[in-house]
């Protein structure tokens, strides 16, 4: 599993990981406009946002990722890092050259645990940032910071690479400008510094010279340009107007046609699912609502035989996406259950008919006070098909005789409803990047990744409360496995699909871009989009 594999190329106990950066000869200078669905929250401080990777191009976290493999490397701020043997104490070295943009000066561990007490403090709205709430950072010496934690972390790493919880910022800016300076200007360290932000048009990038790493970006500017509607997104490409777009790929052949082709990221970086959002089922739990038809398990489970995922796939992804047997599972991290995946279609397959006897067993709807499924349709930044999901899931629980209803709400308004535990709505949900097994589990599973979480049950719970603890790489795999395994028999969620991220580019400008899909939005390593000579 990942934080094995990591362990035994240097990071066991008192072991010191050092990759060092690779990065592609500079190429023609070119301005590159990339449009994309507008972020959730638009906001230059990162704890505002749910995790966007918008800011990614300007700012970084202590650990970087290899663009090929997406396996953590020290091309963040961190040059070093090492745990003790309970991993319960971790300590990162940072780069001695590291500095801020616009002369903040240089990054220092004072930096690094200012940011992390924004970033961890009672505004935080950072999916999965309970990882590093519940950890104190010290500042050792100015290049030395120890995190230490209340129960052991193996996958401490997580929390400051691509889809971490803590991007840095200048102290220095903030007790000079306060947050008014972050709001204006925020000092980064990436390969880019953010020139300018619009709410509702985007963001300007701007190329830093003699970047502190050694490696310039290969191109001059990065615009992001926000826009709502997928059609626009696709006019804008074939019209010139965009180098790079982010399209549901049910636009993309339209694209194709027209010359234009497709990039991927190097690794599977997407799990889609739809959630069952306020499935508690924890004694005393305040938040359950006893009239949510799913509390039943044979609702769930008609739910997940009325989709029609092979159609689904091929509608929404063009057919390039698998089919995916547990949400939060995968071959690349620890717990993952082969067997659950050749059960799969004898359990959940798609079956109409034993959805409708289901329902009849369970005496829907007659039995059930509220039995009107209420559906999210809503865009989320890296998932525009999301509304294309949210309608054909519609079309198949009323063909199997569910009713239901369309909700509109924006993300941030789903969010603020799962803060509260009040998010009794069935919606989709990504698994961008494919987080290490812990996290998903505490995101998606259990009690510990309250508020957020959609999903709390005893014995899941008793498993996770031992998982978390539990630091023996063979006890890990069978407790996780454990964890999954019950979460496929209870239903917990509809899985949909496995898929990597991918984007469509003008070829006359843009000849390649390596990324590994380990962001929020599935982009990054901005700095080697390559321009067409």
């Amino acid at each position: 599993m990942f934080w094995q594999e990591a362990r035994a190329i240097g990071l066991g106990s008192a072991a010191i990981f050092t990759v060092t950066f690779a990065y592609g000869q500079p190429a023609a200078a070119q301005d590159v406009t990339l449009m994309m669905t507008p972020p959730s929250v638009e906001s230059t401080l990162y704890w505002a946002t749910p995790g966007d990777a918008t800011l990614r191009p300007a700012f970084q976290g202590l650990v970087g990722h290899d663009p090929e493999t997406g396996f953590y490397d020290n091309s963040g701020l961190a040059e070093s890092w090492e745990h003790n043997d309970d991993f319960t104490e971790w300590t990162f070295t940072l780069h001695e050259n590291a500095e801020f943009h616009d002369d903040w000066g240089p990054v220092t561990a004072e930096d690094i645990v200012h940011s992390f007490e924004l970033h961890t403090g009672p505004d935080s709205n950072i999916i999965g940032v309970s990882q590093l709430q519940a950890a104190t950072a010290t500042a050792v010496d100015e290049r030395t910071v120890r995190f230490d934690l209340e129960a052991p972390q193996v996958d401490f790493l997580f929390a400051h690479g691509g889809r971490g919880s803590l991007l840095i910022y200048s102290k220095a800016q903030y007790d000079e400008e306060g947050l008014d300076g972050y709001q204006n200007q925020p000092a980064g360290t990436g390969h880019f510094r953010l020139a300018s932000a619009t709410v509702g048009q985007g963001m300007v990038f701007e190329k830093v010279e003699n970047h502190w790493s050694g490696q310039d970006a290969l191109i001059d500017t990065l615009e992001l340009r926000f826009i709502g509607e997928p059609s626009t997104v696709l006019a804008g490409l074939l019209s010139g107007e965009a180098d790079i777009a982010v399209l549901p790929r049910e636009l993309q052949p339209d694209a194709i046609d027209a010359g234009y082709e497709v990039i991927s990221s190097t690794n599977a970086s997407n799990q889609t699912s739809f959630l069952f959002n306020g499935t508690f089922f924890l004694e005393g739990d305040e938040a359950l609502n006893p009239d949510l038809p799913w509390l039943d398990i044979r609702i769930r489970e008609a739910v997940n035989r009325a989709v029609d995922r092979e159609t689904l796939i091929d509608i929404v992804y063009d057919g390039r996406a698998e089919i995916l047997p547990v949400f939060g599972m995968d071959p690349r991290h620890e717990g993952y259950r082969p067997d659950l995946a050749e059960r799969f279609e004898a359990e959940y397959g798609y079956d109409p008919e034993r959805a409708k006897q289901l329902l009849a067993e369970a005496g829907y709807p007659e039995n059930f006070a509220e039995p009107v499924i209420p559906i999210l349709i809503t865009q989320l930044p890296g998932s525009t098909e999301f509304p294309t999901m949210a309608e054909l899931m519609q079309v198949f629980l009323e063909e199997a005789g569910f009713q239901t209803e369309m909700i509109e709400l924006d993300w941030a308004g789903l969010g603020a409803l799962r803060r509260s535990r009040t998010a009794q709505l069935f919606h989709p949900m990504r698994n961008l990047p494919v987080k290490p097994s812990a996290v998903g589990i505490d995101n998606y599973l259990a009690s510990h990744g309250r508020p957020n979480n959609p999903f709390e049950h005893p014995e899941i719970d008793a498993l996770v409360d031992e998982y978390k603890v539990t630091i023996d790489p063979d006890e890990r795999e069978r407790l996780a496995g454990e964890i999954f395994e019950l979460a496929f028999d209870l239903y917990a969620n509809v899985p949909l699909a496995s898929l990597a991220a991918e984007l469509m580019v003008n070829p006359d400008t843009i000849a390649g871009w390596t990324f590994p899909g380990v962001t929020s939005g599935g982009t990054s390593h901005f700095e080697l989009i390559e321009p067409a000579s």
